[in-house]
Formats: structure tokens, sequence, C-alpha cells
């Protein structure tokens, strides 16, 4: 069936709703964040490959039942904070007759984010497909009203399809969080000049436990994940997303400041008396998870366990900014990676309750605090 008034409807109601009614947090990207048709306005943080599988197939009709697949691959990753580039591949696009083989290269910006406190995120997003041979570009908000999370976008494309005319689409989302690991989520886009199938897509969203991965599985009728591919609509499919951040400072020694050399870190680091200690464990824990200090006094983290670990005081790096909470004025601190055996102390030199987490286990719970009392 062709595109009628109803097609924008959604589109439109979830974009009014987002900007009418956003009151929460953004947090970072992650599938538990968006729909599978629609990016909010996440960016990759300097440092972190960005690796996303998109895999669609459908099965043709009997006696065949051929099973016909539709992949998508995303990499990316991050130039300055709130800036990345990077490209999608998709190897059985519909986006242009006769060309499969679909490449969108592209620059995001968050010019809006979470790390200030706004009730919504702003993103631009503008590259440039290849098959089309199109300048593609996309406006995308987000915002939670408590666990439900709304997106919108515009996107505008100056040849649309290999079509030979500039057009724009709409898009709009909702992810429903019903588990802190486990997200309902549902997209729709269309053409503002009705002249394309609407597109479409629902899935069940999972963060995978003491990982930084997340998974899909949805239904869609949208072929590919380009800017294009998710604006038009055609026979649905079934599929699933798999996302796999790759930190790269991990591999390449990124660990100065394991042992007090990060910013906000004594530079005695093992050395020299210790008001509070904290180990991190195996199990993903801070034991114990909280302490209780005088103005002045330092705290010591010590990473008895097998694998790297972070203690991160700074809302901009948290994958849900309200795990970290810091007095009014107090400066954010991070260990940076801490490998096996690292040491990290900090001095707190100002009274209040400081929050905070372990980065790659901050989903898994591994979670801290630190109550700091006037010495008075």
């Amino acid at each position: 069936m062709r595109n009628s008034a109803h097609h924008h409807a959604l589109p439109w109601a979830l974009a009014a709703a987002l900007v009418l009614a956003s009151t929460g947090p953004v947090a970072a990207q992650a599938l538990t964040e968006r729909p599978p048709g629609l990016d909010d306005p996440w960016t990759v943080a300097p440092g972190v490959l960005q690796f996303n599988f998109v895999h669609r197939f459908e099965a043709t009709a009997a006696p065949a039942r051929k099973v016909l697949n539709s992949p998508t691959f995303l990499l990316a990753t991050g130039v300055t904070p709130g800036v990345m580039v990077g490209a999608r591949y998709a190897t059985s696009s519909l986006v242009r007759t006769g060309v499969p083989n679909e490449w969108e290269f592209f620059g995001r910006w968050q010019a809006v984010g979470r790390a200030a406190g706004a009730p919504v995120s702003v993103g631009l997003h503008g590259g440039w497909n290849h098959a089309a041979r199109s300048v593609d570009g996309e406006l995308s908000l987000a915002g939670h009203v408590g666990p439900l999370r709304l997106l919108g976008a515009a996107r505008g494309f100056s040849d649309a399809f290999h079509g030979g005319e500039a057009r724009v689409a709409l898009a709009g989302g909702a992810v429903l969080r019903v588990h802190e690991w486990v997200a309902l989520a549902a997209d729709a886009a269309s053409m503002l000049d009705g002249d394309e199938d609407a597109a479409w897509s629902a899935g069940i969203h999972a963060r995978l436990p003491y990982t930084p991965h997340t998974l899909s599985l949805h239904v869609s009728n949208a072929r590919t994940t380009t800017l294009q591919g998710a604006s038009r609509g055609g026979d649905a499919m079934w599929g699933f997303e798999f996302t796999i951040p790759v930190t790269l400072s991990r591999y390449l020694g990124g660990a100065a400041g394991a042992s007090g050399g990060a910013a906000g870190a004594d530079p005695q680091g093992d050395q020299g008396p210790a008001a509070a200690e904290v180990t991190m464990t195996n199990t993903l824990r801070f034991l114990p998870d909280t302490v209780r200090i005088s103005v002045g006094e330092r705290v010591r983290w010590r990473n008895t366990s097998d694998v790297m670990h972070t203690v991160t005081a700074d809302r901009e790096k948290a994958a849900e900014a309200g795990n970290v909470l810091l007095p009014a004025g107090a400066a954010p601190f991070d260990s940076g990676d801490m490998p096996p055996g690292g040491v990290f102390t900090h001095t707190f030199t100002q009274a209040g309750t400081y929050r905070y987490v372990c980065l790659p286990h901050e989903l898994a719970g591994m979670l801290g605090v630190v109550i700091v009392e006037d010495a008075s």
C-alpha cells in the first residue's frame, strides 16, 4: 500500500511529544536507548571504535523458500568529545536500482547532550550516500520521560533514491525500558511527499550483562539502516543488531592513570597514608562500596581482579549520568584504565557526597560512594 496521511502521524506525534514532554537526562548510546531504525544523537568517545552489525533476512515463497540476507555494517570513532566520523556499508540495498552495494560516509555532532543536564539531546548528522549520489543530513532529538525514551528526526536528501530530486523525510520512535537490561522499541519514517511506503520497525532490545554490548531482535520493512535506507519501506524482514564498542586505549597503553597519573590523582600513587582503601574485584564490585572520610583525606583504590576497571566520577563519561554525583563546584575525576594490580588515589578537598562508577562495568552495577565530612 502506498503512503497516505496517516503514515505521517507517528513521526509527527513522537517528535511533538519529545519536544513538549522530555524531562529526563540523556544516556549514552546503546540499543536500549534507541529503536532499530532510528539513531539518537549519540557520538562515539575519542579512543573508542564502534562496530554495529545489522542483519535482516526474509524467505521467498514455496517451493524454493530461499533466505535473502541484507546486512548493514557500521564503523565509527570519535574525533573530539561530541564529534564522530564513520561509515555504513550495506550489501543488499534498494536505494538505487541495480546498485546493491550502498556506502554512507558520515560525520555527526552532538550539539546538545546530557553532560549539561539538558532535557533533550540534539544531534546533526551529515554524509554522502555513494549509491544514491546524494548529500544527506539529519537533525535528531531524544529525551526521557520516566522509563520512556522518545526520539524524533528530520532528514533531507539532495538526491533521494537516485531519483534526481531533493526530498525530506520525518522519523520518530520510542523505547520503553521494562528492566535494567531490557527494552521494547519501535519507530517509523515517512517521506513528506508520500511517494514511498513508510518504513517501520519494532523489536526487543537488551544489554548483555557484564559487557558493553547490546543486542536487538526485531522486525522491519526497511532493507538497510542508512538515512535513505531507513526512510523507505518494503517487504517485512526479521533481523537482529549487535553493537560492539572497542576501547582502543586498553590495547595501546592507555592505562596511564592507574597509579596516580590521571587528572585529580595523588602523585604519590601507592605511597603515603589513605583514610580508606577500596578494592576492585572479579565479581565487578567496589569493596566496600561506600566509605566515609573527612575533608583533606585520601581514598586509595586497588584493582585486585583479573580485568580492567576504572574509578570515574564524570557525568560526561558515565553511561547513565544519574549514576554520578558530585558536590556543587567539585571537579570531576577519572582514574583512566586500571589494569590488574593498578592503584589510584584521590584527595577530597570538598565536603559532600560523591557517587562514581567503573565505566566498563557500570551497567553491571559496579558503583561506589565516598562521603566526605567537614572535619569541624
